[in-house]
Protein backbone atom coordinates (compact mmCIF):
# COMPACT_ATOMS: atom_id res chain seq x y z
CA UNK A 1 0.00 0.00 0.00
CA UNK A 2 1.43 3.48 -0.88
CA UNK A 3 1.82 5.68 2.10
CA UNK A 4 0.28 9.73 2.15
CA UNK A 5 3.74 11.34 1.31
CA UNK A 6 3.56 8.87 -1.92
CA UNK A 7 0.44 9.33 -2.33
CA UNK A 8 0.18 13.08 -2.54
CA UNK A 9 3.78 13.17 -4.70
CA UNK A 10 2.79 10.98 -7.18
CA UNK A 11 -1.20 12.63 -7.68
CA UNK A 12 1.28 15.45 -8.32
CA UNK A 13 3.26 14.67 -10.68
CA UNK A 14 0.35 12.29 -12.49
CA UNK A 15 -2.06 14.99 -12.25
CA UNK A 16 -0.07 18.27 -13.18
CA UNK A 17 0.82 17.64 -16.79
CA UNK A 18 1.04 20.59 -19.53
CA UNK A 19 -1.96 20.00 -20.93
CA UNK A 20 -1.76 16.73 -22.33
CA UNK A 21 2.28 17.00 -23.18
CA UNK A 22 4.79 15.07 -21.55
CA UNK A 23 6.14 17.88 -19.32
CA UNK A 24 5.13 18.41 -16.11
CA UNK A 25 3.96 21.76 -14.94
CA UNK A 26 6.80 23.29 -12.23
CA UNK A 27 5.34 23.76 -8.68
CA UNK A 28 5.71 27.63 -9.31
CA UNK A 29 3.09 27.71 -12.09
CA UNK A 30 0.87 25.40 -10.28
CA UNK A 31 1.20 27.68 -6.73
CA UNK A 32 2.28 30.77 -8.74
CA UNK A 33 1.54 34.25 -6.61
CA UNK A 34 -1.49 34.61 -7.78
CA UNK A 35 -2.81 31.42 -6.09
CA UNK A 36 -0.48 32.08 -2.79
CA UNK A 37 -2.16 35.44 -2.22
CA UNK A 38 -5.89 34.40 -3.20
CA UNK A 39 -5.69 31.10 -0.32
CA UNK A 40 -3.11 31.54 1.94
CA UNK A 41 -1.26 34.39 3.91
CA UNK A 42 1.73 34.00 1.65
CA UNK A 43 2.52 36.28 -1.24
CA UNK A 44 4.53 33.31 -2.83
CA UNK A 45 5.38 29.53 -2.49
CA UNK A 46 8.64 30.39 -1.84
CA UNK A 47 7.74 31.79 1.38
CA UNK A 48 5.07 29.79 2.78
CA UNK A 49 7.73 26.90 2.11
CA UNK A 50 10.04 28.49 4.79
CA UNK A 51 7.57 29.48 7.11
CA UNK A 52 6.21 25.45 7.01
CA UNK A 53 10.05 24.51 8.03
CA UNK A 54 11.05 23.56 4.53
CA UNK A 55 14.18 24.03 2.57
CA UNK A 56 12.69 23.80 -0.44
CA UNK A 57 9.37 22.29 -2.03
CA UNK A 58 11.02 19.00 -2.41
CA UNK A 59 12.25 19.02 1.01
CA UNK A 60 8.32 19.17 2.14
CA UNK A 61 7.76 15.47 2.00
CA UNK A 62 10.38 15.58 5.03
CA UNK A 63 8.04 17.02 7.03
CA UNK A 64 5.42 14.84 8.84
CA UNK A 65 2.28 14.96 7.50
CA UNK A 66 0.30 16.21 10.65
CA UNK A 67 2.24 18.65 11.09
CA UNK A 68 2.37 19.64 7.24
CA UNK A 69 -1.73 19.86 7.41
CA UNK A 70 -1.65 21.75 10.58
CA UNK A 71 0.32 24.61 9.24
CA UNK A 72 -1.29 24.34 6.27
CA UNK A 73 -4.91 24.79 8.76
CA UNK A 74 -3.63 28.05 9.92
CA UNK A 75 -2.24 29.15 7.49
CA UNK A 76 -4.63 28.69 4.07
CA UNK A 77 -7.96 28.38 3.15
CA UNK A 78 -7.79 24.20 2.87
CA UNK A 79 -7.61 21.27 5.47
CA UNK A 80 -4.87 19.07 4.00
CA UNK A 81 -1.61 19.56 1.45
CA UNK A 82 -3.70 17.18 -0.65
CA UNK A 83 -6.92 19.53 -0.77
CA UNK A 84 -4.24 22.72 -1.36
CA UNK A 85 -2.63 20.72 -4.37
CA UNK A 86 -5.83 19.81 -5.55
CA UNK A 87 -7.13 23.00 -5.76
CA UNK A 88 -3.68 24.72 -7.33
CA UNK A 89 -4.00 21.93 -10.24
CA UNK A 90 -7.76 22.34 -10.85
CA UNK A 91 -7.23 26.53 -10.72
CA UNK A 92 -4.22 25.57 -13.18
CA UNK A 93 -6.07 23.64 -16.04
CA UNK A 94 -8.96 26.12 -15.75
CA UNK A 95 -6.45 28.77 -16.42
CA UNK A 96 -5.39 26.74 -20.29
CA UNK A 97 -8.85 27.27 -21.29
Amino acid sequence: MVNEKEKLKQNLENLAKNNGSQQAVSYEKLFNPQFMQKNTKFTTIDFFIKAAGAKSFQNLEDLSIESLNEFIKKETNFSTWEEMQQSAISQYMMSLF
